[in-house]
């Protein structure tokens, strides 16, 4: 069955009115949870990250590289499973409650995400090959800033867009349903998607360009703040619920939106044909 955008949204907000207080909640655990998280670790600060490309030469982060990237797996693992867990609750016609939903969020949600690592991962290798064959490593390097290798990335983001696009379904249709194994998600998504494709990509695609918006607000807002304050400054402590309401918003989207698609996608029931 086709799927028609203003459907799906009308679907998104249907959702929205109707879980108010499951969104709340993982709102909570999947992002309010992970920022805070974050926020202990010095590297994940703005205020580092622009001394360090103000300054890359001398100015150094102390400790171990192994701790980021830790935090940064369990953030992931959390946010992932918050998703599934939300998913989970909005698609069921009979809650099982939250510890029921984020026990199978956490299971499945760590599956999703590894799917869609390993899936990043072939697609990455998919298209740097060609690239290094014709020129090999050192000239892949040297053609860094070339206009071959601008449009290589360009034609890279584009199909990476539509793939995307052909899968937007799959962690709805994986958490809707209870499912454990992703993969028949996957495949659902993109055969779901198929006839719609084309919309559904421009949809995406403004969809990310306006939410770019607030982010490049907020990144110019938070910086002269950062240039023009000490830490931890009321204002700069500011900025951070206005980043974590960013996020929620985000997240929302995100769980929303495809969760909108899929139901528009669905087949609507005898009783509501022959009503």
């Amino acid at each position: 069955m086709d799927i028609h955008i203003r459907t799906g949204l009308a679907e998104a907000r249907a959702l929205a009115v109707g879980h108010q207080g499951a969104l709340a909640a993982y709102v909570g655990l999947g992002v309010v949870l992970p920022f805070l998280l974050l926020s202990s670790e010095p590297i994940f600060s703005l205020r580092t990250i622009m001394a360090i490309l103000a300054d890359p030469f001398t100015y150094r982060v102390g400790g171990s590289i192994t701790g980021p990237l830790y935090l940064l797996g369990i953030v992931a693992v959390i946010a992932a499973g918050a998703m599934l867990a939300a998913w989970n609750a909005v698609g069921a016609e009979v809650r099982e409650g939250f510890l029921s939903e984020i026990m199978y969020g956490m299971v499945a949600g760590t599956a999703y995400l590894l799917t869609n690592l390993l899936l990043g991962i072939a697609f990455g290798l998919l298209t740097a090959l060609p690239m290094l064959a014709l020129t090999g490593a050192d000239g892949f390097a040297g053609l860094s800033d070339s206009l071959p290798n601008r449009i290589h990335r360009v034609l890279t983001s584009l199909v990476g867009m539509w793939i995307g696009t052909r899968l937007c379904l799959a962690g709805a249709a994986m958490g809707m349903r209870g499912k454990l194994n992703p993969l028949p998600a996957f495949a659902e998504s993109w055969r779901l998607t198929g006839p719609a494709q084309g919309r559904l990509f421009a949809f995406y695609f403004v969809y990310g360009a306006v939410f770019a918006i607030p982010v490049v607000a907020l990144l110019l807002l938070h910086g002269g703040i950062i240039l023009n304050s000490q830490p931890g400054s009321a204002a700069e402590m500011a900025m951070s619920f206005g980043w974590m309401l960013l996020f929620a918003a985000y997240f929302l989207g995100q769980i929303l939106i495809p969760a909108g698609f899929l139901r528009a996608a669905q087949p609507a029931p005898a009783a509501e044909i022959f009503a």
